[in-house]
């Protein structure tokens, strides 16, 4: 039994430790708000403006990882990162968002499985791919729009703390940020992802091995 304690232990400090590490390691992690959007508030993790062309002007739609009914996650195997879920957003128009059909619960999925590597140098997790990678978001209205990724000349999306060690845009873990383009127009300024990366969702034999540590390590002490 005190094999299976360790394995459990074990466990729990990469669930706890995984997301403040360099490179992440292989597993599911819960995404969250980047505390440094340039069009917070409200907050969000992913960014799409002109979305919906709704006003004459430039229309910020931005999506909120940590509301009440959002889940958000991101699954990273070491050649595929897989960012998927739920999230309440709509029109930004300044500290809230616009009373709408386009406010409410988006769903989307983005694969990253071109170009997916390690940065030269350092350690973040790096994709150098220019439209190579798609996904899809769709809308309280009932639309589906395309996603592809958008290089900025060195990278499309990067995953990790920087090549300093020290954080992105003043958030010292590991950030997510990478540009997108939607429904097959140009790119839109700003349309982005930028969310931090949380804990690392255990898997479900891991759960079961901690469970079963706790459990006979109560009924030891009885």
């Amino acid at each position: 039994m005190n094999q299976i304690r360790t394995i459990a232990l074990m466990g729990v400090a990469v669930a706890a430790g995984a997301a403040q590490a360099g490179t992440l390691p292989v597993g599911l992690y819960t995404l969250h708000n980047h505390p440094d959007g340039n069009a917070t508030p409200p907050p969000y993790g992913l960014r799409l403006d002109e979305l919906y062309d709704a006003t004459s002007g430039h229309d910020i739609f931005s999506f909120d990882f940590d509301a009440a009914l959002s889940s958000v996650t991101l699954r990273y195997t070491g050649a595929t990162i897989v960012i998927e879920g739920d999230a309440f957003g709509g029109r930004d128009i300044g500290g809230s968002y616009a009373l709408e059909a386009t406010t409410g619960m988006y769903s989307f999925r983005f694969v990253y499985d071109v170009g997916v590597g390690i940065a030269g140098g350092d350690d973040d997790v790096i994709v150098v791919a220019n439209m190579a990678n798609t996904g899809w978001i769709s809308t309280p209205t009932g639309d589906t729009i395309d996603l592809i990724d958008k290089s900025n000349g060195s990278f499309s999306f990067r995953l990790g703390d920087e090549d300093n060690d020290a954080g992105h845009r003043g958030f010292s873990g590991i950030s997510g940020w990478g540009w997108l383009n939607h429904g097959g127009l140009p790119h839109v300024e700003a349309s982005d992802f930028l969310f931090t990366v949380g804990d690392l969702v255990p898997a479900p034999g891991s759960v079961a091995l901690i469970g079963l540590a706790g459990l006979m390590s109560s009924r030891r002490r009885r």
